[in-house]
């Protein structure tokens, strides 16, 4: 149902919010809303219907609210608004769906974003000559092994998960 989808992404975006302090493990938040607007705008449009809000000034200094303030509350706005014209139910429904979705892809997305903060690992968009290709690939693939392989060295009960979910 929509509010045990609702439950569930509260779950899973708590698993991040509650280990923000650690050590870059506020960057994976950051990367988890990032990801997840478009079920913010999905969730405002199965509660609310359509937009209601106008799409405000974010560089305004007197804007203080943590829903609208700047850059978060852009890409909140334009969510929403990309909703626009859905019915309340179709919201609700896809928004089951991402919420479903998600949690079946989060474990490979959070290593993506552990590969991202990696400094082993060269960024993956930048552009390589042909001839250099092969050779980044095989340091990228070694790099994320190392990563890896670090972490279920101290901890065997992550490495077994990893096993049973790959």
């Amino acid at each position: 149902s929509f509010y045990e989808a609702v439950e569930l992404y509260k779950r899973m975006r708590t698993r991040f919010d509650q280990r923000r302090v650690l050590k870059n493990e506020y960057e994976l938040l950051v990367k988890f809303d990032e990801h997840t607007y478009n079920l913010f705008g999905l969730y405002q449009q199965a509660i609310v219907g359509d937009i209601n809000v106008p799409k405000m000034d974010y560089f305004d200094p007197q804007e203080t609210s943590w829903m609208w303030g700047w850059i978060k509350g852009n890409q909140k706005w334009h969510a929403w608004n990309k909703c626009k014209g859905l019915s309340k139910f179709d919201a609700m429904f896809m928004y089951i769906n991402e919420v479903q979705k998600l949690e079946s892809e989060l474990s490979s997305l959070v290593d993506e974003w552990k590969d991202e903060q990696d400094p082993r690992i060269p960024d993956q968009n930048a552009w390589v000559s042909e001839e250099e290709a092969e050779e980044r690939c095989a340091i990228i693939e070694k790099a994320k092994a190392e990563r890896r392989s670090v972490i279920f060295r101290y901890s065997p009960q992550l490495f077994i998960a990893y096993l049973y979910t790959n």
